[in-house]
């Protein structure tokens, strides 16, 4: 942020006064003024690369869904039983992230999920352990009793407010494809490094605290 900026201009202005060159080298994820950091920077176009998204070594496909509705909590329940069918169509079998924008929003979504699949008569669809030990063992070691309600139908839940030891408990069974679906919040994207084969966000909204309205 502004502590890499001050840091980059001092060091251009020492290079201009004393008239020897600085290389510098930066890497970025995805910016969409690319080219203004490029000239503030004093890059030159040969030494100036901004990759497509579709640069990558893994395919990437996105889809794009609107919902109608002026409330946010209504508007997020519609979209739990296409998200169930999203999963049913890109990902049965392998690794799925929710990312919602609230703790509530984590055990609403998860809920929904096993509701879904409850009624198509495979509630346990997205859990793939051993034996009713190895799950009996896990839910040991849970403290929340929600989370302890979902993992016993393969949804995972993480967000700030659960322990650190649920948290570790959780990002580990994901990592080792023993729960199939995990429900989060943006604190998992900046944390924690979780592949996945399909990721939903449902939506861009979050409640702001100061004042007291979604943004």
């Amino acid at each position: 942020g502004p502590i890499l900026e001050v840091i980059v201009s001092r060091m251009r202005y020492i290079a201009s006064q004393t008239g020897r060159p600085l290389r510098m080298v930066g890497l970025s994820t995805a910016l969409s003024n690319a080219q203004d950091l490029a000239d503030w920077m004093g890059v030159s176009p040969a030494g100036f690369f901004n990759f497509k998204p579709s640069v990558r070594p893994v395919p990437l496909e996105a889809h794009i869904q609107g919902y109608p509705g002026k409330f946010y909590c209504p508007r997020m329940a519609t979209m739990n039983k296409p998200a169930y069918a999203a999963i049913q169509t890109h990902s049965p079998t392998k690794p799925v992230l929710v990312f919602v924008s609230s703790r509530r929003q984590t055990r609403l979504t998860a809920l929904d999920l096993i509701a879904y699949a409850a009624a198509d008569e495979r509630p346990e669809a997205f859990l793939h352990m051993g034996d009713g030990d190895e799950l009996e063992a896990v839910l040991d070691g849970v403290s929340d009793p929600s989370l302890r309600h979902t993992l016993q139908f393969g949804i995972g839940m993480h967000h700030a407010g659960l322990a650190e030891r649920d948290r570790k408990v959780v990002e580990r069974l994901f990592v080792e494809r023993k729960i199939q679906v995990l429900v989060a919040t943006s604190t998992l994207a900046w944390g924690v490094n979780t592949p996945a084969h399909l990721v939903i966000i449902k939506g861009t909204e979050f409640f702001d605290a100061p004042t007291r309205r979604y943004v």
